[in-house]
């Protein structure tokens, strides 16, 4: 069921795990994740028979089972709609490493934003998809487009896209620090920006997608109930 998940959906599911409020029940949080799952409004769960309820709260399970997946080389989200990714972080240009630091600082939210800066866009002609230019200036398109995409294709690939950022970051600290003087930048503010991209990229290569605990509890109460 995680492949059926898109972006949008696996940030809201996080958000509503991660949201505290003292008055909510076991039974509101449960009625929200139906919902988000089956692209319903809670007055439209609320509005179900029991047995049917019941039966559709069984949509939800997959949360406590691993997100299983590999790194994908394009991420489709229409038939006529492709990224291509790109891992060949020595080609990402300079302003996108900043854009990366930046999305990173909240990761969840900005899921989507991060995985729109290591795509290139891509169009079908006589059935064969080409790359496009990378536009900047459309950077919130293809974040909208990514909020579509497949969750556990977009993550795999940026897990994978992580890693190998992190080791180039690395060995080319030099590089990125030359460049960012180069951008206007002193050497002093050049080295801090490098080392926060390494310490917030070592935070996030394996993130803890979801509170477990709290998964764990609500299909406990939820196997009782049936």
């Amino acid at each position: 069921m995680w492949d059926k998940i898109n972006v949008w959906q696996y940030q809201q599911i996080y958000n509503a795990l991660n949201t505290k409020d003292k008055d909510a029940t076991d039974l509101d949080l449960e009625v929200k994740l139906v919902g988000i799952v089956n692209n319903m409004t809670e007055m439209q769960i609320d509005s179900l028979p029991l047995t049917e309820y019941k039966e559709l709260s069984k949509t939800i399970a997959f949360l406590n089972e691993p997100i299983q997946g590999t790194a994908k080389k394009h991420i489709s989200i229409s038939n006529s709609n492709r990224y291509r990714i790109n891992y060949d972080i020595s080609k990402m240009p300079f302003a996108r490493y900043i854009e990366s630091k930046v999305f990173s600082e909240d990761l969840y939210g900005n899921l989507h934003k991060l995985a729109a800066t290591m795509v290139i866009p891509q169009k079908r002609k006589l059935g064969i998809w080409f790359d496009e230019k990378y536009d900047a200036s459309k950077h919130q398109e293809y974040s909208d487009d990514m909020l579509n995409a497949k969750f556990v294709d977009v993550y795999h690939s940026l897990v994978f896209f992580y890693q190998v950022y992190r080791n180039w970051i690395e060995v080319s600290q030099g590089y990125l620090e030359n460049k960012m003087v180069a951008a206007g930048m002193n050497q002093e503010q050049a080295k801090e920006v490098v080392q926060s991209l390494c310490i917030i990229l070592d935070g996030n290569i394996a993130p803890n997608l979801l509170p477990n605990t709290k998964i764990a509890e609500l299909a406990k109460r939820m196997n009782l109930a049936q």
